[in-house]
């Protein structure tokens, strides 16, 4: 990468220092690509002109690193993530707490922790083949291609991975996916990826995730189970003797609304629980997969 453009992109992660960290990379990965190939055209265009005085223009015509700071600070302002806006104000009371079910975030928290036991296993098992195939190939030359390739793919998935963090957690993640040694060859390219903190962050996400996600999964559906069987047992009862274990068990007239409201309320324990977890994840996932 020419030094003036290295020198301009750590100026403007200065200046970008108050904003989110996924912001930051999103505005750095834009400002490389624009700058490299406005460089790459202009040098082409006029093979006379000094390099410097050619970086010099494109940035002035790019915008101060201040420049930049605002018009992102703008673009954050009305590009938030919808589950990151603040829900409105519940009632008191047990009202209050029962009103999650209404709560979109909370349902859309759920159903990304119960993704998370078939995504897990798929990143799983990819980073599991891959390594392996990638560290058996490293004998041969072939090797090297084969190791790019793979810990391209890597950060591919993180990328997807982090658009289905905000899309369903509301957590702010990056907006572009990052080429690391843009313009450089594929030596370089390895080396760049091979030691960025980032690659293998992720790589470890996609370990750890298998794992969390038959927590997840185990959890809401079990939770889910219980509830569902006590508002349903009134109903079943109705209809013929419920049965457990080869006993029938038999609900008195005056118990039903008990039951089915401990259904409710573990319905709605088991929202709370995911919102939480949610949350948790989404902070987990933004701190190994940002770089």
């Amino acid at each position: 990468m020419n030094k003036h453009i290295e020198k301009y992109l750590d100026n403007l992660r200065d200046t970008l220092s108050e904003l989110d960290k996924s912001t930051i990379q999103d505005a750095l990965s834009n400002a490389e690509d624009h700058l490299t190939a406005a460089l790459q055209f202009e040098t082409e265009e006029n093979p006379d002109t000094p390099s410097e005085v050619i970086v010099s223009s494109i940035i002035e015509k790019y915008g101060s690193t201040d420049e930049i700071l605002e018009q992102y600070s703008d673009i954050e302002e009305i590009t938030t993530p919808v589950f990151a806006c603040s829900p409105k104000k519940r009632s008191g009371g047990f009202l209050g707490f029962c009103e999650i079910v209404a709560e979109p975030k909370a349902w859309a928290s759920l159903l990304y922790l119960i993704l998370c036991s078939a995504t897990g296993v798929v990143y799983f098992t990819w980073a599991v083949t891959g390594l392996s195939l990638s560290l058996g190939l490293l004998v041969l030359i072939v090797g090297i291609p084969i190791s790019l390739l793979f810990l391209l793919s890597i950060r591919g998935l993180g990328f997807v991975e982090g658009r289905m963090v905000e899309a369903m957690l509301g957590v702010r993640m990056p907006r572009r996916a990052v080429t690391p040694g843009e313009g450089e060859n594929w030596l370089e390219k390895f080396r760049i990826i091979l030691t960025a903190r980032n690659t293998w962050t992720t790589m470890i996400y996609m370990l750890l995730l298998m794992p969390l996600g038959i927590t997840y999964f185990t959890l809401i559906v079990t939770l889910f189970s219980v509830a569902l069987s006590f508002i349903g047992a009134p109903i079943l009862q109705q209809l013929g003797h419920v049965s457990v274990n080869q006993h029938v068990v038999w609900i008195p007239f005056y118990a039903m609304p008990l039951v089915v409201g401990i259904g409710g309320i573990l319905i709605v324990l088991t929202l709370h629980m995911a919102k939480v977890l949610g949350d948790f994840h989404g902070r987990f996932a933004k701190i190994m997969l940002v770089g």
